[in-house]
Formats: structure tokens, C-alpha cells, sequence
């Protein structure tokens, strides 16, 4: 991370202009990250669904500062099927299997496609991605697109205080 903050740094030197203003950063490899995490399952129809909104945000804002990452922690799920169910739906970013169930219990979610989004290490949202789901097989057009604002908030600066709301989706 310290060579991506270094890279980072001697890009932005050599590219921007010159301003005579005292630049203060933060050594803590956080600082400024945005962690995107979100729990999928290859057969859940809900998850299966969120790949469209999940890859719109990632082509939207993912860079350095901002990552994806999905969980697969499903019992049945194999590298193999992960893999599959990744170049199927044409997720850009990185699908880890969870077999022990580590990351479920370190996240502590509960239904395939919640997402988690940290920023600078501090869980700031957690629960759908959109509203398009009210229940188990009701579904509309998103009235609320939660990952999206997120990450258009913290991308402009803006401070986003904690919320949440229950995710819906397949059990976990």
C-alpha cells in the first residue's frame, strides 16, 4: 500500500500545478480508502441481479482509493463456480471464495448481496445495494440507490454519517 500511496504522491506532484500551500498526509494506510465488500451467491436470483448495479459502481468510481471485493461463502461453492459465476455476469473485480465463512463472521452478514462500505477503516453504510428488492420475490425499480450515492458522497468529499438498512436476499 505504501508504494501505491508513493506512486500516487510522484504522479500527482509531476502532474498538477504548483500551489504554495502546506500538504499534510496521513501515514496510516487506510486514510482515504473506500473498502466495497459485498457477500454474493452464484444461484441466488438477488444476487444475480445486483451484478448490474455492482458492476455500474465499480466503473463509476473504482481507482486506487476506492476497491471491490465479493465474498462467495456459500458451502457448495467451488473456485470453479465462483470463477463462472464472475465471467457469466461480467464482474470487474475480485471474487474470493470464503469457504470457512471468516469474512461472514468478520462482517457479521446475513443475506447474499449485502454490502459493507468502509472508509479510512470505518464502516460508514451497510446493507443494500439498491431498493430494488422489498421482499423476497418483490421486486420494482430502485427508488434508492444506496452503494451508488455512498460512494458519489465520499468521492466528492462529502461526509457521510453511519446508516444502515436490512439487506434483502438469500439467506446466508
Amino acid at each position: 500500500m505504501k508504494k501505491v500511496l508513493f506512486i500516487f504522491l510522484f504522479f500527482n506532484l509531476i502532474s498538477c500545478e504548483h500551489h504554495d500551500e502546506l500538504v499534510v498526509f496521513n501515514d496510516d494506510e487506510n486514510e482515504g480508502l473506500v473498502e466495497v465488500t459485498v457477500f454474493m451467491f452464484e444461484l441466488c436470483p438477488i444476487a444475480q441481479h445486483m451484478t448490474l448495479p455492482l458492476r455500474v459502481a465499480y466503473e463509476e468510481f473504482s481507482s486506487e482509493e476506492v476497491i471491490f471485493k465479493a465474498y462467495f461463502p456459500n458451502l457448495t461453492s467451488t473456485e470453479e463456480t465462483v470463477m463462472s459465476f464472475a465471467n457469466k455476469y461480467s464482474i470487474p473485480f475480485s471474487c474470493v471464495l470464503d469457504e470457512n465463512q471468516e469474512m461472514v463472521e468478520q462482517f457479521n452478514a446475513s443475506v447474499y448481496s449485502e454490502v459493507f462500505i468502509h472508509f479510512s477503516g470505518n464502516l460508514v453504510y451497510k446493507g443494500m445495494v439498491n431498493d430494488s428488492y422489498s421482499g423476497l420475490g418483490q421486486s420494482s425499480s430502485p427508488e434508492n440507490h444506496y452503494l451508488y450515492d455512498v460512494l458519489d458522497q465520499l468521492i466528492k468529499g462529502e461526509k457521510v454519517n453511519y446508516f444502515e438498512n436490512e439487506a434483502v436476499g438469500c439467506y446466508i
